[in-house]
């Protein structure tokens, strides 16, 4: 791990919904993941997160912010309602919030990409996963 600080910035195509990540990963060492479930798979996000890191999500019209929970109802998805892009996952409770972010939306040229399913998680082990692997988050 880098002792420099680097920003990773990605937005929905409108521009509507827009992250900062900072992490002091060496942006040549990230590998983002391919999750295999059928909502991942047809919006072709590739998501990465850093634990040590930190996300500040931002939207501009929060009309036009949707919010899809499905399978374990844990998540929110982030998904414009004017371009239709899905910018993050985000994992919100009483300890705080998290999230992985789609890296398609950056200009950052991801060399590795491993294929991931979470098939046969419960929702308590989700969580807790989610929350010692997902990035903290300020939206």
């Amino acid at each position: 791990m880098s002792k420099i600080k680097h920003r990773i910035a990605g937005a929905c195509h409108c521009g509507n919904l827009s992250f900062e990540l900072t992490t002091r990963t060496a942006l040549d060492d990230i590998v983002a993941r391919s999750c295999e479930c059928s909502f991942c798979q047809k919006h072709g996000a590739t998501y990465w997160a850093d634990p040590e890191g930190s996300t500040t999500i931002r939207i501009a019209d929060e009309r036009y912010l949707q919010q899809y929970r499905f399978g374990l109802r844990a998540t929110d998805f982030y998904i414009c309602r004017v371009c239709g892009t899905c910018l993050a996952a985000v994992l919100s409770d009483e300890d705080g919030t998290w999230s992985v972010v789609n890296l398609r939306l950056t200009e950052l040229d991801v060399q590795h990409v491993q294929p991931v399913s979470f098939e046969g998680e419960d929702r308590s082990r989700q969580v807790a996963r989610r929350k010692r692997s997902w990035t903290p988050t300020t939206c």
